[in-house]
């Protein structure tokens, strides 16, 4: 059997915003995802809940070749990118516009990662859930820690590249805020530390923190992450936790917030497109005009 990629239909796309509807109200969106059982269903903790969030919240892309018997499927949101079914499906010119951000993806998309973008660099990630009970510490004197409301954007954004990362899967601090799923530490009014619902799922949520450098390592992270997840659960969602095996204060963190591994993922953090110039402005327009779902 030829690995060439076929000159297949477009990859079809939805992108189509949606509000999250009340607790007990059906779910938009959500119905599409039988059809891509076993890829995303039953739901996996950790970036297995990319193609939910992208259908639950309305930010990122779920791509299929055909919208109800998908043999492949492509989604993306923020730096994640999930590749399933069958690589022969796609090409370099239609993965080409993915450049620069960490692929999951089976073993057999990997001939066709080498021939999309000029770097492909394996690293093993923890999936961890929230499992113990946390070793709790003492908020500091003078931090106030609260949920965030839509009266913080303005402070997100103004918070630098250092806070401000984590708004990537929900595109902007405004939608972040919006969420119910974030917690801020403050600091003379200033926003220092915050934990934030990454991607939600229909059974999880996967979380992520940031610190100004300047508060790291006094206990202002571990807050708010516990704060996060604690939110978490009560939505009925289990918290999860994903980070690189090489980064130990992540897991540092996530240890004393009760998080333990699960399983471990091989994933590809890809460079730039081997495509350059007018052929990749040609590949981004395709996968744009490609027909929704």
């Amino acid at each position: 059997m030829s690995n060439r990629p076929l000159s297949s239909p477009p990859l079809r796309s939805t992108t189509t915003r949606t509000a999250v509807p009340p607790s007990g109200a059906p779910l938009p969106g959500i119905g599409r995802l039988r059809r891509l059982a076993p890829w995303f269903v039953p739901e996996r903790p950790g970036p297995g809940t990319l193609a939910a969030h992208v259908l639950l919240t309305g930010h990122g892309s779920l791509w299929t070749d055909h919208p109800a018997a998908p043999r492949v499927a492509v989604a993306r949101c923020g730096s994640f990118r999930v590749l399933r079914g069958d690589p022969r499906l796609l090409s370099p010119e239609l993965l080409a516009p993915l450049q620069r951000g960490q692929f999951s993806a089976p073993d057999e998309f990997l001939p066709l990662l080498g021939r999309t973008f000029g770097t492909v660099t394996p690293w093993v990630r923890l999936i961890c859930t929230q499992q113990h009970r946390p070793r709790r510490r003492p908020v500091p004197a003078g931090v106030r820690l609260r949920p965030l409301t839509p009266a913080d954007a303005a402070r997100l954004d103004a918070a630098g590249p250092e806070l401000r990362w984590v708004t990537e899967t929900w595109g902007s601090s405004r939608a972040v805020v919006a969420t119910g799923g974030a917690w801020g530490a403050f600091v003379e009014g200033r926003l220092v530390s915050l934990a934030v619902c990454h991607l939600r799922g229909l059974a999880h949520e996967d979380l992520a923190v940031a610190t100004a450098p300047e508060f790291r390592r006094g206990g202002l992270g571990l807050a708010c992450v516990l704060a996060t997840a604690t939110a978490a659960r009560h939505r009925g969602k289990l918290p999860t936790w994903t980070a690189p095996r090489s980064n130990g204060p992540s897991r540092a963190l996530a240890e004393a917030a009760g998080f333990r591994p699960v399983r471990e993922e091989l994933a590809y953090w890809v460079g730039a497109a081997r495509l350059t110039g007018a052929a990749l402005r040609r590949s981004s327009g395709q996968a744009e005009q490609s027909p929704r779902v």
